[in-house]
């Protein structure tokens, strides 16, 4: 199943990542850049290698490093650094362009050949909505790649990049432009065939609001979510749980599907089902591990 839960960890904090290691997070991201001062890099390398040297092999699976994407050949020795063995993958910040992934790739593919993993074994995730130049890079972010897992969004460096102030006073125009990041960021990632992944709530103490926005983007269609505090990983987890009224309906239209030998229209409480929502049954009880 893929994770519901990534709780983001600067990655020059031990304590924190210790913290994080021991909780229910799905995934852990340990990140090199934003919320690490430019002063402190090296230092947060050093500090997240030992961390997933001691994590080892077993703890595949569950976490991945933000490197500096922004900066190409820092970016390089971060992932030559790394113990790829212990990670599930890198997350690419100010994705603009799938071009921008190759140095990584590439890289990714040397370093695997290099420790005898399998080719691929490690993933990449990007943040496709932090620039104006990846929102009209629709179709080229929709072809994918074979590395990629999932895209996630954000607007706060999108804001800097247009040159707005992020106004407290202005609600309406903050949620527009989410709006917008969000739906490129869905849009994006189905085309790719990898997860969408919901943003970011700076909101720490307001569970019930990031719960109503964690339902909101599953029904949209995003398969987890950011968090950047240990409290929300609970609500976040709960929220992507299928309800018990959709998982009825989702196991009624697969079993009325196979019992009709793979028929493919039928009713349904008095509704049409087709082909597509087999489809959105199938992969709803997927991801309730059905």
């Amino acid at each position: 199943m893929s994770p519901r839960a990534y709780l983001f960890v600067p990655g020059n904090a031990p304590a924190k990542m210790e913290k994080a290691a021991a909780g229910p997070a799905d995934a852990v991201i340990l990140d090199l850049e934003d919320s690490v001062a430019p002063e402190a890099k090296d230092a947060a390398l050093d500090a997240t290698c030992a961390f997933l040297h001691a994590a080892g092999e077993g703890a595949r699976g569950r976490y991945w490093v933000r490197v500096n994407a922004t900066e190409p050949a820092r970016a390089l020795r971060e992932v030559a650094r790394l113990p790829l063995e212990a990670l599930a993958g890198l997350m690419i910040p100010k994705l603009s362009a799938l071009e921008r992934l190759l140095p990584v790739a590439h890289a990714l593919d040397a370093l695997e050949a290099r420790d005898g993993l399998e080719a691929g074994a490690v993933g990449l995730i990007g943040i496709v909505t932090e620039t104006a130049a990846a929102l009209l890079a629709g179709a080229d972010l929709g072809r994918g790649h074979p590395r990629l897992k999932g895209y996630c969004w954000g607007v706060e460096d999108l804001s800097a990049d247009i040159g707005r102030p992020q106004w407290p006073e202005a609600p309406e125009a903050a949620a527009r432009l989410a709006r917008c990041a969000q739906d490129f960021c869905l849009l994006a990632a189905t085309a790719a065939g990898i997860d969408a992944i919901d943003c970011v709530d700076t909101d720490i103490h307001n569970a019930a609001a990031l719960a109503a926005q964690t339902r909101l983007a599953a029904q949209l269609g995003f398969r987890g979510k950011l968090a950047i505090h240990p409290a929300q990983v609970d609500p976040i987890q709960k929220a992507f749980l299928p309800d018990p009224e959709s998982l009825t309906w989702a196991r009624q239209v697969v079993e009325l599907a196979e019992a009709g030998g793979g028929r493919s229209a039928f009713q349904l409480n008095g509704r049409m089902i087709d082909r597509p929502h087999i489809a959105a049954a199938r992969r709803l009880l997927g991801r309730n591990g059905d």
